[in-house]
């Protein structure tokens, strides 16, 4: 596989001093399979999660949150509620964090169930009904028995140590009275993001960068609080931003209940711990969806749940991320996981994809071992110095606020003051990102994930120089067109996560609509090639098919979410896509289709025009032989990573989004690239199929 370049820069820098290199699983045989365990909901239910204990002791109250996203029309929230059953008896439930389609039915929520009496081992599955709207009153006390304290003992330059804390017990009682920064609400749980400073502890003066939220859950009454301590060095406008070297410990009513140890805190990044507290312990419970209407509801795309995925590759995660987490062990929160720190390196890597390697083996088996390989790569992703906060409005920096300004790339006004020093670990980019927190939000509910996609996408918009992207429109077109790509998704993910409620939705939706406008202009444009072959920032004459059905793959799924503008642009797209794979007849074999790069102008400057010019211009020896009579060679037909698996699962992507041509292509490609599919089952990043 040395020279699939997946993931190669046309101009790669230096990289900076790596970290703990991070290898991808070595893919055993398939020989013994380990079956996802599907359950079944109710007949007349919308869908159903399962709840397993994973306590060796009966609990009495065992209330779970988890995220639920819902297919378009299922569920209207302005007119009908939403009832949970478990054996047909009602228990109570809670919906927040609502997100919806364009004809307002549900798209997304955050529900809040509460189970009692689950026995040791034993499993319960949650129905979810259409029923009438009720109301959810929220139940905590006023000064809950809560009483954290954060101490931070930070290391400057010369070894000298100065104690911050941060005490935020009456911010959350003053929050509870006023019920602002809350975004759980309900009998079963009430959580509220408390943000503040450290401060000296000598002089009580308060540090310029780093900051606590808190996102604090209280449930059972509040005799539980789950707290999700989230540490951050990502302001935009001081001065001075830098790493900072720190040990932290968490107490409450003055005792120690957690530690870190001393490591080094990126500027720009930040990270996270769960813990909990109160006079009952931590319920002990897992969730998994009903996988089928999870893919059905068009939140991402049709994955083959039909698969096996080995025994021995699900092991192979696990063993893996224990090696990795001992060899990183020195960076603390700043590790890397699985995460490759130097985006633009070449040769294949497990998180580039529609979705990463582990999110599509996770989403087809719901192992809980890749569940935790999946989460410590999103928790990774948050040491990368990419996490701007805009300290004057408390909400991700945002280009409509700021058109002028540039965290990366280009002369940005105001000024962002630079970072000193710069070395950490990491060199992000676009062209080479993963989608490291859709998935574990949609599941989860967290907004820690939540607003993790809201930082990277919000990146990838103000990290350009401010000409390119039109200022205020934050377009993505001036890039390499797998930027554009996976820039899209991001931007996507997040205008499809966040709540209606939320203060920055319309910013993000309002940056996916201007994207779609300007794409929507290629269909009929002079300055596009008229058999849609996309030229990126960095080719004048070429195109990469593979690179092409990136963009193809993405639009796809904005068009089967009817996001206005999607169509125009996929049915450019696809002129290429589609057409790789149907013009024998017009001069262009199939087994070509999975190409590296191709001249797409003539040596004139002018486009190609017709397949039969791009064949031979292309593929000059092959002149005159039959279609028939050639072996597919590119591409790497036999694995599940390489061109021709990308084509195939474009094609189905494509296929599900409705376009001429996709079904019958997606079949005619598959019936020539058999040996792909036992690969899959060690690799499914690409096993997408028509719905």
């Amino acid at each position: 596989m040395a020279n699939v370049d997946l993931n190669s820069s046309l101009a790669t820098p230096r990289p900076p001093t790596a970290a703990t290199p991070t290898p991808t699983p070595t893919l055993p045989p398939p020989s013994v399979v380990q079956p996802a365990g599907a359950f079944n909901c109710a007949a007349d239910a919308i869908t159903c999660v399962e709840v397993a204990s994973a306590s060796s002791q009966t609990q009495g109250s065992v209330p779970v949150t988890f995220g639920q996203p819902f297919k378009a029309g299922d569920w209207q929230p302005t007119s009908q509620g939403l009832v949970a059953k478990v054996d047909g008896t009602t228990i109570p439930l809670q919906t927040d964090e609502l997100s919806t389609h364009r004809d307002g039915s549900a798209r997304f929520a955050v529900l809040s169930a509460q189970l009692t009496n689950l026995p040791a081992g034993q499993k319960r599955i949650i129905n979810l009904y259409r029923g009438a709207k009720s109301n959810s009153t929220p139940n905590v006390p006023a000064k809950p028995d809560w009483n954290l304290e954060l101490e931070a003992q930070v290391y400057d330059a010369n070894g000298s140590v100065t104690t911050l804390v941060a005490q935020p017990q009456a911010q959350l009682v003053s929050q509870i009275a006023s019920g602002s920064e809350r975004r759980l609400a309900g009998a079963i749980a009430s959580e509220y993001t408390v943000t503040l400073p450290f401060k000296n502890k000598a002089t009580g003066a308060t540090h310029p960068h780093l900051t606590a939220r808190l996102h604090t859950r209280l449930v059972d009454g509040g005799q539980r609080i789950r707290t999700d301590v989230v540490m951050e060095n990502t302001r935009t406008w001081t001065p001075n931003p830098a790493n900072i070297t720190y040990s932290l410990d968490v107490k409450r009513n003055g005792s120690t209940i957690y530690t870190q140890p001393k490591f080094t805190h990126y500027h720009h990044a930040r990270w996270h711990k769960v813990l909990w507290t109160g006079s009952s312990a931590e319920p002990q419970a897992r969730v998994r969806h009903n996988m089928r209407y999870f893919l059905d509801s068009k939140a991402t795309w049709n994955y083959d749940l039909s698969i096996n995925v080995p025994e021995a590759v699900l092991a192979k995660w696990a063993t893996d991320l224990q090696k990795l987490r001992t060899a990183q062990a020195a960076l603390g929160p700043m590790g890397n996981a699985f995460l490759n720190p130097y985006f633009p390196s070449t040769g294949a890597r497990s998180e580039i994809g529609p979705l990463p390697r582990w999110t599509a083996t996770y989403l087809i088996t719901q192992d809980e071992r890749v569940r935790e390989v999946m989460f410590a790569n999103a928790d990774a992703a948050a040491a990368v110095p990419i996490h701007y906060r805009d300290e004057k409005t408390g909400q991700i920096l945002d280009v409509e606020t700021h058109p002028k300004v540039s965290v990366q790339y280009g002369t940005s006004n105001p000024v962002v003051p630079s970072s000193s020093p710069k070395d950490t670990i990491w060199h992000p980019d676009i062209p080479h990102q993963g989608s490291f927190t859709y998935i574990p939000y949609l599941i989860s509910g967290d907004a820690f994930y939540l607003e993790e996609m809201a930082y990277w996408a919000g990146w990838n918009v103000a990290s350009y120089n401010p000409a390119y992207r039109q200022e205020t429109k934050g377009l993505l077109y001036a890039h390499q067109v797998r930027g554009q790509a996976w820039g899209m998704r991001s931007i996507a993910e997040v205008a499809h996560a966040l709540p209606n409620s939320h203060i920055q939705k319309n910013y993000f939706n309002s940056i996916l609509a201007n994207n779609l406008a300007h794409y929507a202009t290629y269909q009929n444009n002079s300055k596009q090639s008229p058999i849609g072959a996309m030229i990126g920032s960095s080719h004048t004459h070429d195109a990469a098919p593979w690179q092409n059905d990136f963009v193809g793959t993405i639009f796809s799924l904005l068009v089967e979410n009817n996001e206005p503008g999607a169509k125009t642009m996929l049915d450019w797209v696809n002129r290429f896509n589609i057409g790789r794979f149907e013009n024998e007849a017009n001069g262009f074999c199939m087994a070509h289709a999975p190409g590296y790069y191709w001249k797409v102008r003539k040596d004139t400057g002018e486009f190609i025009t017709s397949w039969a010019d791009l064949y031979a211009t292309n593929y000059p020896t092959e002149q005159g032989k039959a279609c028939s009579t050639l072996p597919i060679t590119e591409g790497y037909p036999h694995l599940a990573l390489g061109y021709a698996a990308i084509a195939r699962g474009t094609l189905a992507a494509t296929s599900n989004a409705g376009l001429k041509g996709a079904t019958s292509a997606y079949q005619a490609w598959k019936a020539k690239t058999p040996l792909m599919d036992a690969d899959f089952r060690n690799d499914p990043t690409w096993a997408i199929i028509p719905r």
